[in-house]
């Protein structure tokens, strides 16, 4: 599995582009590099492009691993928003799975989306915020 970081021109948000067969080592592996970012802040966005991902082998276990991995890093990650973006049908409903298990613990949102375009609609902050 391999991950790609890129970094909005205003550094208010982070792109992670994965791709290939997805596995626990792997997603582990790009939640340290988010958080060790030398850009990182705590309360930054977060797009997930997972559509070139296959995570249907990783398994509840698997999952599982991943949940309590990423609660220990939920002070890093801060109140922020977190949009995954799956592309096919199995890694869709793993992705909703994990969120539906996860958002209850953290202080932050997490959307699973389809579209890329939804996913960055929902990450971009409010007009009303900008007031």
């Amino acid at each position: 599995m391999m991950h790609h970081i890129e970094i909005d021109p205003r550094g208010t948000a982070f792109t992670i582009t994965t791709d290939g067969q997805g596995d626990v080592e792997g997603i582990i592996a790009f939640l340290d590099a988010i958080v060790t970012h030398p850009q990182w802040r705590p309360g930054l966005n977060i797009l997930l492009d997972h559509r070139r991902l296959d995570i249907a082998p990783i398994t509840v276990e698997g999952i599982d691993r991943v949940s309590v991995y990423f609660l220990t890093l939920s002070p890093q990650l801060g109140d922020c928003k977190i949009a995954l973006v799956m592309n096919r049908d199995i890694d869709f409903g793993i992705a909703r799975a994990w969120e539906l298990v996860t958002r209850e613990y953290v202080d932050m949102e997490i959307g699973v989306f389809r579209s890329i375009e939804e996913a960055r609609h929902w990450l971009a902050p409010s007009k009303d915020a900008a007031d």
